[in-house]
């Protein structure tokens, strides 16, 4: 269970809803989509924190929070002068209120949560192309968050490693050797062409990148997180160390023990745990299991800003399917943003062919991708507010089998080939 809130935003008027492992945003331009996205980011990563450092002040208080969202998702000047913004945040691990310019963060269980990466992937993606960039330094936003994903996941495809792109045609590869323009994209043949990322198409050049990051931290990341974990990460880990031995170990093995008697507890307990006392044993295995458990990420949950950017609607299609197909081959999860009802449409088959695949034949069940409605919500919001075909406030584009309703499809076409009938009555 996750739910956000978010009153007076930036964009936004009034959002409460329920997130789930696959959630999609559409709406118009500066309709509040990306604040919605980047609300979420920040929460998410606030409950890491907080549960990973086992400390509700991991995040001190409202200034700290509203700084993070503004510094980092450049959201300068979005929280209301008058103190009227308000962004509540509730999970089975935390529960997060920012009102009347305060943060107010309860640590609700810790055991259950499990370390996660959380991935933004901004629509400006196709800036990790650019050569011109050189030894560019950017400010601690979403964007050099980004950079540093980027740099990270396209490491390990070089010239040797190349991967096949959607089956599109074409490869990518990072080419160390060279002085500029070490990302390539190929021909699938090898031969017809070898050109730099910042060279190819726009498609290309957004496209790419959001393919590559969700191949890597979707499986190699994770497989290779103790060995390239940053120094960052690093120094959390000795501050994660110590929570975790005070709440495993300390307060258990002494539960009256003051804050000086550290060093004496801790040889105590190291002593019997030399000779084998089972509940030394025992504390030492729950300390372990916890440590692995809030240090060593198991899942991805990616934050997406348009996948659908500058692609043909068949290949927006390929994508989506893609992004989906990886995401189930794990826990991971993801929230996207998009303009596309492209994407609604390839998703609502998805979401079709879940519920009708126990009466087609094994033929079309290869063939026809199929999801859980029961994993995915789809939102829709216009002025600040979400709302439904018509306009008007609901909490979901979704019918109670998880369908996306037939009048939202009906109303993007209607003015559409409400013109077209129009102009056609001329041409009788």
């Amino acid at each position: 269970m996750k739910h956000l809130v978010i009153h007076n935003l930036g964009p936004i008027s009034s959002v409460d809803i329920e997130l789930n492992r696959f959630n999609v945003i559409i709406g118009p331009q500066s309709s509040g989509k990306s604040t919605i996205a980047k609300v979420i980011s920040t929460c998410e990563w606030i409950e890491k924190e907080v549960a990973t450092m086992i400390n509700p002040k991991a995040i001190p208080d409202g200034a700290a929070f509203r700084k993070t969202i503004e510094e980092f998702h450049k959201m300068e000047d979005y929280f209301h002068q008058d103190n009227s913004s308000y962004v509540s945040y509730e999970t089975d691990v935390i529960k997060l209120v920012y009102e009347d310019g305060n943060l107010d963060v309860d640590l609700k269980d810790e055991s259950i949560y499990s370390r996660q990466k959380i991935c933004y992937i901004p629509a400006e993606r196709n800036i990790g192309s650019l050569p011109e960039l050189g030894d560019y330094r950017f400010k601690n936003t979403n964007l050099r968050s980004f950079m540093f994903d980027w740099d990270q996941a396209r490491d390990g495809y070089t010239p040797d490693n190349k991967v096949d792109v959607l089956g599109l045609g074409y490869q990518y590869y990072y080419d160390k050797s060279r002085e500029t323009k070490r990302d390539r994209i190929q021909h699938i043949n090898g031969v017809t062409y070898d050109i730099s990322l910042s060279d190819a198409s726009s498609g290309l050049q957004s496209m790419t990148p959001l393919f590559v990051m969700l191949s890597y931290y979707s499986n190699q990341y994770l497989s290779e997180y103790a060995v390239k974990s940053s120094l960052v990460d690093e120094n959390k880990l000795k501050a994660t160390r110590v929570a975790v031995i005070d709440k495993y170990v300390l307060q258990k093995w002494d539960p009256n023990y003051r804050s000086e008697d550290v060093r004496q507890l801790l040889d105590d307990f190291n002593r019997h745990l030399r000779e084998m006392d089972p509940r030394a044993r025992e504390l030492y295995e729950q300390y372990d299991a916890a440590l692995k458990r809030l240090t060593t990420p198991t899942k991805t949950t990616y934050i997406i800003e348009e996948p659908e950017q500058n692609l043909f609607p068949e290949t927006q299609v390929i994508m989506l399917r893609f992004l989906l197909a990886t995401c189930l081959q794990g826990e991971h999860g993801f929230t996207i943003t998009t303009h596309s009802p492209y994407v609604l449409y390839a998703l609502n088959n998805y979401l079709l062919a879940w519920l009708v695949k126990d009466n087609i034949d094994e033929q079309m069940r290869k063939t026809h991708f199929a999801v859980d409605p029961r994993l995915v919500s789809v939102w829709s919001i216009k002025d600040g507010t979400i709302c439904n075909e018509d306009g008007e406030q609901q909490r979901t584009l979704q019918d109670e089998r998880g369908l996306i309703r037939k009048n939202y499809f009906n109303n993007i076409m209607k003015q559409v080939m409400n013109d077209f009938n129009e102009l056609l009555s001329f041409d009788d």
